[in-house]
């Protein structure tokens, strides 16, 4: 998982920087490959500095509990047809993920609460305003795809998608990218960071290994969101598979999905100028969250007609 953080951020940046005519990484390793890697090592041999006035426990713990959080979510992920400790899940488990991820954000809040900065003060609230505002209505659009599988189990839902479900709920599919987008805090959504405005953020204080876990946290949580958008919109580790183990082919296909979700994500930050603040939270609350209602409604009223198409219970 480690590994595919790492390479997803390489295409983060190779595609950000061609979409802005740069090169991006370039030197280490081929095609620059190995920077994201280089960074990391790089950090962790740095000192850890932390404020007279910081919360001590706070400021070192947090990271590294944000980090296990979303590693652990990532867990409960269908990668290979099962899930990382071997095996079906569980029904609920779509809504232990989601609650994963909040807590992981909630120590990401804490980190920066506790370093005695204005500014990473000022963006810890952002992050923690943004996140769980979009939750809401991130969770009514994960409630789609549950309800056209009749379950709240991962794999099953993703077993369900003979037809993925981008293709027979697509206004759900979009705008889930969009929340999406929100909770992961990329542009136009990027308020937390803001440099022009804050500094770094909640990051400011923060060097060495604790900035590297934070930094390792940001990665996974691009993975664990589109994971999550593989599993419940594009039929999760399912596809076509011509010769060799199943669970190689599950393997490939999930990777291939999340870089694909990756590289839509990429467009669009690269593309959008990042909005203020008081305009990410009032298209929350004034814009997603009844369109959440909406789709919520729109769904189980067409799940019906869709079960007597496509031949699915």
């Amino acid at each position: 998982m480690l590994a595919l953080a790492l390479f997803c951020d390489w295409v983060e940046r190779k595609l950000m920087a061609r979409m802005q005519n740069r090169m991006g990484p370039s030197y280490t390793g081929a095609a620059g490959i190995l920077q994201p890697l280089a960074d990391y090592i790089k950090l962790f041999s740095k000192e850890v500095i932390v404020p007279r006035q910081a919360s001590a426990l706070l400021h070192v713990l947090s990271p590294i509990l944000a980090f296990t959080i979303f590693v652990t979510s990532i867990f409960f992920m269908p990668i290979d047809g099962l899930n990382v400790m071997g095996n079906p899940g569980f029904e609920g488990d779509l809504l232990l993920v989601l609650v994963l991820a909040t807590l992981a954000v909630f120590m990401i809040f804490l980190a920066g609460w506790g370093s005695s900065n204005p500014y990473s003060e000022i963006g810890a609230v952002r992050a923690l305003v943004q996140f769980l505002g979009y939750d809401i209505p991130l969770m009514m659009f994960a409630s789609a795809p549950a309800i056209l599988a009749g379950s709240l189990s991962m794999i099953t839902i993703s077993r369900s998608q003979r037809i993925p479900f981008a293709l027979l709920i697509p206004w759900v599919f979009v705008l889930f990218i969009i929340v999406l987008q929100a909770e992961l805090e990329e542009d136009p959504f990027d308020v937390p960071h803001a440099e022009t405005e804050i500094v770094a953020g909640y990051e400011t204080e923060f060097s060495g290994g604790q900035l590297a876990f934070l930094k390792l946290s940001r990665d996974l949580q691009v993975v664990y969101g589109a994971s999550l958008t593989v599993v419940l919109f594009l039929g999760g580790p399912l596809g076509p598979a011509p010769v060799g183990p199943a669970w190689l082919w599950s393997t490939l296909w999930f990777s291939a999905k999340i870089l694909v979700v990756i590289v839509v994500m990429e467009a669009v930050e690269a593309s959008c100028a990042r909005l203020r603040i008081d305009q990410v939270l009032r298209g929350n609350w004034r814009l997603m969250i009844p369109l959440a209602a909406l789709s919520l409604v729109l769904t189980a009223l067409v799940t019906p007609w869709i079960h007597g198409v496509t031949g699915s219970v």
